[in-house]
């Protein structure tokens, strides 16, 4: 067997692996988000989102990046590894005691003393995530996605059975907050049961350097797009309140959940598109169908609970959360749109456009911080909406880098479902649900008959299903 069709064997492989557990994660995670919402309601489930959000901001930008050197260095030295490792139990000691030193600060800025307590208490899981970043980080590096998928998919399956009957106990926040810390307890230990790595507690500076010096000019860029994370505990809980962070983050978790499978192509991008960036022709063929895929992937299903909304958060939740519906068709466009330049995104990172990545999520940062500033105090959750969409033209700055590099890909078949979707999404808020459920069928009915590219995608899955087979 070649190479390359042993590299394809590996990322098809894993890829359905990743997708299976993706979707067993997804289903066991609204679950979660229905008992959890429910039984804390609006208040005390935006202290958790407060909490959380600060908790998985931290959570990618302490990694500095190293997780990626790991995966792209072409030359890794055995020690390597083992000095990054060292290094992040270094880090990850130092930055948990300052931030439990400094969470009073927050609980202060969200006006909710709760937020203090239970930052102090996931600080642990900030550190077993760096550490466990190296045996992961190797995994990937080997293709072997399938052990990467089984680890994080039972963390996570921890985290949700220990997280519920917590809050069906009494324990309320509590609950979110000591499951997601066993969550990584498990997969830390999962990570070093596939991938041993030796545990050294010294570093030596001239072997992480390298390592360091690439990393940051990685994670600077990823971490400006991650300050986005924080406009709910830094922005809407001191504008708004937490009934308001509450609200919004029902729609983003339902959004997220709804568009999950295009984490798998989030996750597998960066090591796949690293061995096409050499032949400009596959790439921008990469781009043009991983597009439609994504859209096709995220459009329908979004649209469809949009149009569905009036009647499914009443029933998963209860009538006091159907304001999330309002803000959901907003979340969900923002979602959309950002999946489709995933590959944009991966493919610049891995020819090292590291600073142009770095530009684009500042203007898109900025613009959403901004018009939250300016809007939410004024119309209220649709100012948040508006924001989303107001950062939606600086994606275009992705375009112009990949087309100096690689050429124009072809964004016909994406635009058009991205189009049909955003309509149907909107239809959901200001139609009655049986009229909306009309537009839905009509659109993507319209799309299948006049769009040869979209449709000849069902017909592209299953003939790779066959090969697989």
């Amino acid at each position: 067997m070649s190479k390359s069709k042993d590299i394809k064997g590996k990322i098809i492989r894993g890829g359905v692996s990743m997708t299976l557990r993706q979707l067993l994660v997804a289903a066991l995670s609204m679950v979660n988000v229905l008992v959890i919402a429910r039984m804390l309601g609006p208040g005390l489930y935006g202290v958790v989102t407060i909490v959380l959000s600060i908790f998985y901001f931290l959570n990618q930008v302490c990694r500095f990046g190293l997780q990626v050197y790991l995966v792209r260095q072409p030359n890794l030295t055995d020690e390597e590894p083992i000095q990054i490792q060292a290094f992040y139990n270094f880090l990850g000691i130092a930055i948990c005691a300052v931030l439990f030193c400094t969470a009073p600060l927050v609980g202060w800025w969200t006006k909710q003393q709760e937020v203090t307590y239970a930052l102090q208490a996931i600080l642990p899981a900030l550190w077993m995530d760096m550490v466990s970043r190296v045996p992961t980080s190797m995994l990937e590096r080997e293709l072997s996605f399938d052990k990467v998928g089984l680890l994080e998919a039972v963390s996570k399956v921890v985290l949700y059975v220990s997280a519920i009957p917590l809050v069906l106990l009494g324990w309320g926040y509590w609950g979110p907050i000591i499951g997601t810390v066993l969550g990584y307890l498990v997969q830390l230990v999962m990570a070093y049961y596939y991938y041993p790595v030796p545990w050294r507690w010294r570093w030596q500076w001239k072997v992480v350097k390298p390592a360091i010096n690439y990393g940051l000019t990685y994670s600077g860029s990823d971490a400006i797009l991650n300050l986005r994370r924080l406009r709910l505990p830094l922005l809407v809980s001191r504008l708004g309140g937490t009934e308001v962070v509450g609200y919004i983050s029902i729609a983003m978790r339902l959004a997220e959940q709804l568009a999950i499978l295009r984490l798998v192509v989030r996750r597998m991008s960066i090591s796949v598109m690293a061995k096409l960036v050499d032949k400009p022709d596959q790439t921008r063929n990469a781009i043009s169908k991983g597009m439609t895929y994504q859209a096709l992937l995220i459009g329908p299903i979004c649209a469809a609970f949009s149009c569905t909304s009036a009647w499914l958060i009443p029933l998963m939740f209860s009538k006091e959360w159907l304001i999330s519906a309002q803000i959901f068709p907003f979340i969900a466009v923002g979602v959309l749109v950002g999946a489709i330049f995933e590959l944009h995104t991966s493919s610049l990172y891995a020819v090292g456009r590291n600073y142009e990545i770095a530009q684009r999520n500042a203007w898109y940062v900025g613009i959403l911080w901004l018009a939250t500033i300016i809007f939410l105090p004024i119309m209220g959750l649709w100012g948040y909406g508006l924001s989303e969409i107001l950062a939606l033209p600086t994606f275009y700055l992705l375009h112009t880098s990949i087309a100096r590099l690689f050429g124009s890909p072809d964004y016909w078949d994406s635009f058009w479902i991205t189009l049909v979707s955003t309509i149907c999404m909107f239809a959901g808020v200001f139609l009655p649900p049986i009229a909306a459920v009309g537009v839905l069928v009509v659109s993507y009915g319209a799309i299948f008959i006049y769009c040869p590219g979209v449709r000849k995608i069902p017909l592209d899955i299953w003939a790779a299903r066959k090969k697989v087979a």
